[in-house]
């Protein structure tokens, strides 16, 4: 059962949609994915994109991010992070928009929202193709020093996905899961 790793919700466990098509992302994928951001979360305002049970945006709040917006389609699996938000106690922070990415996405940009962190976990089988389809969307979504993150299943993305936009600086695999980096390239 998943778990709220550190912070103030530490050791919170999270329920996980019962027969959604969802999966976890594993806790040691997890803690990696907190240890390479490190600084980059206290206060940051975080996008889940595709939340599952919105373990995710939930650590990052327990981190200290300011707000955690989670886009989520599946109703069982938006049941599953309203029962994961109230034990943690940090429903002010906590933002769900129940529906397609795709609407949210444009939602959000219409109305000039930035996030110092973007997460994504698409479905594995299809994250090249939507992230391409909707990549200019996530570029106006992201802060100058915001960065991007992608956990796709081992899957290696291409490293000049975003160009000439992002930048890719690293992707790493735990597991059956791969964690991979983009942020604006400098002027």
């Amino acid at each position: 059962m998943p778990r709220i790793i550190t912070g103030k919700a530490r050791g919170v466990k999270l329920v996980m949609p019962a027969g959604a098509l969802c999966r976890p992302t594993p806790g040691r994928t997890k803690e990696a994915l907190f240890s390479i951001l490190a600084g980059r979360v206290e206060g940051a305002r975080v996008l889940d994109v595709f939340a599952g049970s919105g373990q995710v945006a939930l650590e990052a709040l327990s981190r200290g991010a300011r707000e955690a917006v989670m886009i989520e389609n599946d109703h069982k699996a938006l049941a599953a992070i309203a029962e994961n938000i109230r034990p943690t106690k940090l429903e002010e922070g906590a933002v769900i928009l129940a529906g397609d990415y795709r609407s949210q996405l444009k939602r959000l940009a219409r109305q000039q929202d930035r996030f110092d962190i973007i997460y994504l976990d698409p479905p594995w089988r299809h994250a090249a193709d939507l992230l391409r389809q909707k990549a200019d969307l996530l570029f106006a979504l992201l802060e100058s020093s915001g960065m991007l993150i992608i956990e796709t299943d081992g899957e290696l993305l291409p490293q000049k996905l975003f160009d000439p936009v992002l930048s890719w600086l690293r992707s790493c695999q735990y597991g059956a899961g791969m964690l991979s980096f983009y942020q604006f390239k400098p002027d």
